[in-house]
């Protein structure tokens, strides 16, 4: 079974209380990047770090603003085999600040395509 390193700074969030109720390995840690990392075996026995950088609808659009995003994005890159993000809520995002549409849609493209890190989106 994989074993996750989870910042500490995310002890709030009630994730790991839900991660070992489903009697999974945390580890916690102060991450430099990413909130959560798993490491697993690759098929070829190579051991493969997944990075996940987990933000809520409001923390992203304020990554965006302040430009964390774009730093964020490049340690995912740096120090994981395979980056990834995950977008919390369940608002309109183009309406949670007056906050241009397109630089929303822009800065998601971007990361889909510029960085090549998948988005996944939900609800909590």
């Amino acid at each position: 079974m994989p074993r996750i390193i989870v910042d500490h700074r995310e002890k709030n969030s009630g994730i790991i209380q839900e991660l070992v109720k489903d009697k999974i390995e945390v580890e916690q840690q102060q991450l430099i990047a990413a909130d959560f990392v798993i490491q697993n075996k690759s098929i070829e026995d190579k051991i493969n770090s997944i990075g996940i950088e987990r933000k809520t609808q409001e923390d992203f659009i304020n990554s965006i603003i302040d430009k964390r995003i774009i730093q964020q994005l490049i340690a995912l890159k740096e120090n994981f085999t395979i980056p990834l993000l995950i977008i919390e809520g369940s608002k309109n995002i183009y309406e949670i600040r007056n906050f241009h549409p397109n630089a929303i849609r822009g800065m998601l493209a971007s990361i889909a395509l510029d960085y090549q890190i998948p988005i996944i989106y939900t609800k909590s």
